[in-house]
């Protein structure tokens, strides 16, 4: 008969806990370098087309007429406009907005990390 002492059934019990967290610990730097990498791609990308941006995105305002006012506000846009009708929210969406909010003659559009890239694009 096998026996386990003490200390080996310990050694196992602790490897059995820690294995699944290091195998967590793996994923979660895979996926964060994998989204580093990807949004340095956007970014690049993004900087390459900063003209054609900006008329899809004073399209989606309404036009550059529409719009008579830009505002950064850490993660989002404020953007004041003439018409809020011409304003076209599915586009926004289509364009990374994961929040829109229509006040008044302000649209507010939530674009996170993006928000900086877009504001310096419009303005």
């Amino acid at each position: 008969m096998f026996l386990l002492s003490t200390e080996q059934v310990t050694l196992i019990l602790l490897g059995v806990c820690l294995l699944p967290i290091a195998a967590v610990i793996i994923l979660a730097l895979i996926k964060t370098i994998k989204f580093a990498k990807k949004k340095q791609s956007f970014i690049e990308e993004e900087s390459e087309n900063t003209i054609e941006q900006k008329a899809v995105f004073y399209e989606a305002y309404g036009g550059e007429s529409n719009v008579k006012e830009i505002v950064n506000e850490m993660s989002r846009i404020t953007v004041t406009v003439e018409d809020i009708d011409l304003v076209n929210t599915e586009k926004l969406k289509e364009l990374g907005a994961t929040g829109i909010l229509l006040v008044g003659n302000q649209v507010k559009c939530g674009f996170g990390d993006r928000a900086k890239n877009i504001y310096n694009i419009m303005k």
